[in-house]
């Protein structure tokens, strides 16, 4: 792929759309190998099953195939950080340092550069590694620093949840054995630049980092600790200030990402864009949203990197939701960049429509034909797969679905081709989607009839069109509806009253029919004659008896789409909004307002209550020691915490 973001176009796309996937029912079940390579090919976009294909390689020390099962994903999701963390641990595990060092190059720079503390964090791993500190003394440890400050820059400044890193850099400065008073200088210069840059970054730590540090400087000169603790306790507060905001702002965000193969599940690994939950979406949208308010006043440049941070770090958790990627893209404005991004995001969501028309957009700007092609191509191939699998499945509301959005993307795509290239290229489009007739629904017919008609002027290829997918739609009431439209609105009187008979005795949903019946008898209300109104009134009653006469009346007297009888006169028989004028109506608002303002109020005070400790927990903790008998920690919280996201899975109902 070139740096614009331009992807290669591949051999034979046109009739790509065409090709069902493959089925490995076939393959011996022995060949577990096999069957997940099957799984990917038919949900390219399951990172679980790429990596339990990883685990099965390198338990046979296959470690070549894994590779280039890495590859893959990271061809697919190369912004997710995450992917490139478990490669690389696990090369360093097995001192692969020339594959750490091409990784290294691949994920932290150019068009893809991740930009993650866990990445940073290995990064930091292997240069430590690499320039031991016995044989290679100050230049080692002069290598060993410029990483940490690089970590500091790329994202440490940035990450609330730094405690870890900022606490390895400290130990790695405590742990210097200065051999002279100047490199002992040096270090406490070092150290005190540490503190000054840490300690106004609003991180979880950030105030057991202040009692450490003016402890220190009390220790290093009492004499000058007020001077340099008075310096900085401004910045302190307020990065402080900061982070409890954040705190409270972004309460009940999940970050658990896997820190080993093991550890990769349903918990910790980005599931498929039905499965993501909106909930977390917001709390990162309203993150981002409060990162532009700049609390911390950072100049612009800075802002801009830290608010790129977020994105980065958002796209990590909501890898499948468009609406992520979108908000990314648009942030930037560099036109090539915001290209770039959305490419990638194509790449993870290939089967999202408003991802390819957007990526399609930017093509389409620069009059790239078969790019603009090329990417519609691949959305309808993704979701016909996504079609194929719900057939397997015989998930008929799935189906249904899929053949939706499988429409709607070719909606747009002959609308778009229609554009870029004429009408000739938007009826190329038209031409492929009567091969899936029996897969798309009727909307391609409606759209396409308005869109000769449109650029045409020309009412008859659009009523062929329209005659055409009668042919297979001719009991299905909405297309029926939508035909009789287009007809009202071309003004064909006799073409109208002929679908009308032909259709009225094929329609089996009777709510349909009646809204049929109703269209016409508005129609003969307006453009017919009173008689026709009449002999068709007779014949809706004589099949519809119960209904209300009254109603069915002034039905016929709708004034651009209102029925105003009801609205002025019948309003008892109005379900609509009233409106918006009417004082009544806005006292009712008001009313209803006011009572689910309380009923939050009460809702909210419940739950600051929380519940009741129960008393089996109070009598346990009676008994047990008191933490004055301990001088260490026996039990790590952190790593208590990591296990409880990362591998305890809980039932739906507890959730």
């Amino acid at each position: 792929m070139s740096i614009s973001g331009t992807p290669e176009l591949s051999e034979g796309a046109n009739n790509k759309s065409l090709t069902p996937p493959t089925s490995g029912s076939t393959r011996d079940p022995s060949d577990v190998e096999g069957t997940l390579h099957d799984k990917i090919a038919s949900d390219p976009c399951n990172i679980l099953v790429y990596l339990e294909l990883v685990q099965r390689y390198e338990s046979k020390d296959a470690y070549d195939e894994s590779r280039k099962v890495y590859e893959e994903l990271h061809k697919r999701f190369p912004l997710y950080s995450p992917l490139w963390t478990l490669q690389l641990r696990g090369e360093l595990q097995r001192d692969e340092f020339e594959t750490v060092e091409k990784l290294l190059s691949q994920c932290l720079s150019g068009e893809y550069a991740n930009n993650d503390i866990a990445l940073w964090s290995t990064y930091l791993d292997y240069v430590r590694r690499r320039n031991n500190l016995i044989t290679g003394g100050q230049e080692a440890r002069a290598v060993v620093l410029k990483a940490f400050d690089l970590v500091v820059e790329k994202c440490g400044i940035f990450e609330p949840r730094s405690s870890h890193f900022w606490t390895d850099y400290l130990s790695f400065l405590e742990q210097w054995k200065p051999v002279n008073k100047w490199e002992e200088q040096q270090r406490l210069d070092m150290q005190r630049k540490l503190y000054k840059k840490m300690l106004c970054v609003p991180f979880e730590n950030i105030e057991k980092m202040w009692n450490k540090y003016t402890q220190w400087e009390q220790e290093v000169n009492s004499l000058t600790a007020r001077k340099f603790i008075g310096e900085l306790s401004a910045d302190y507060m307020k990065a402080r200030s900061v982070y409890q905001e954040w705190s409270l702002l972004t309460k009940g965000l999940k970050r658990s990402i896997p820190s080993s193969l093991n550890t990769a599940n349903k918990n910790t690994i980005p599931q498929s864009a039905e499965f993501f939950d909106p909930a977390q979406l917001q709390i990162w949208l309203k993150w981002i949203r409060w990162e532009k308010k700049n609390k911390l006043e950072l100049p612009e440049e800075v802002l801009k990197a830290r608010i790129i941070y977020v994105y980065k770090q958002g796209i990590q958790h909501m890898l499948f939701s468009a609406e992520m990627w979108y908000d990314y893209a648009m942030y930037i404005t560099d036109v090539s960049e915001r290209q770039q991004i959305l490419y990638t995001a194509v790449l993870a969501n290939p089967s999202s429509p408003s991802l390819t028309f957007k990526l399609a957009e930017c093509y389409e700007v620069n009059n790239n034909f078969e790019i603009v092609q090329k990417c519609f191509e691949d959305c309808a191939q993704s979701l016909l797969s996504k079609y194929h699998l719900a057939m397997v499945r015989q998930d008929e509301t799935l189906i249904y679905k899929q053949r939706k959005e499988l429409t709607f993307v070719y909606c747009v795509y002959m609308n778009s081709m229609k554009r870029l290239s004429g009408l000739s290229a938007a009826r190329s489009v038209f031409g492929k989607c009567r091969k899936l007739k029996n897969i798309l629904t009727h909307d391609i017919y409606i759209e396409n009839a308005y869109l000769e008609f449109q650029n045409q002027n020309d009412y008859k290829t659009a009523c062929k069109v329209l005659g055409l997918g009668l042919k297979y739609f001719q009991t299905d009431s909405l297309y029926i509806n939508k035909y009789l439209d287009f007809l009202i609105l071309t003004n064909r009187d006799a073409q109208i009253k002929i679908l009308f008979e032909t259709s009225v005795d094929k329609v089996k949903d009777l709510e349909a029919l009646k809204s049929i019946y109703k269209k016409m008898i508005s129609y003969e209300s307006k453009c017919g004659s009173l008689n026709n109104v009449y002999l068709l009134e007779k014949r809706f009653f004589d099949r519809f008896p119960e209904e209300n006469q009254i109603e069915t009346f002034t039905d016929r007297y709708l004034i651009q789409n209102q029925n105003l009888i009801k609205k002025l006169e019948l309003t008892y028989m109005d379900d609509e909004p009233s409106f918006s004028g009417d004082t009544s109506d806005i006292i009712t608002k008001s009313s209803k307002r006011f009572r689910e303002s309380q009923e939050y109020n009460q809702a909210n005070k419940k739950a600051k209550q929380g519940p009741l400790i129960p008393s089996e927990i109070i009598d346990l903790l009676a008994i047990l020691p008191k933490r004055q008998y301990f001088k260490s920690a026996l039990l790590d919280p952190q790593s208590m915490i990591n296990y409880l996201n990362e591998q305890v899975e809980l039932p739906k109902e507890a959730q």
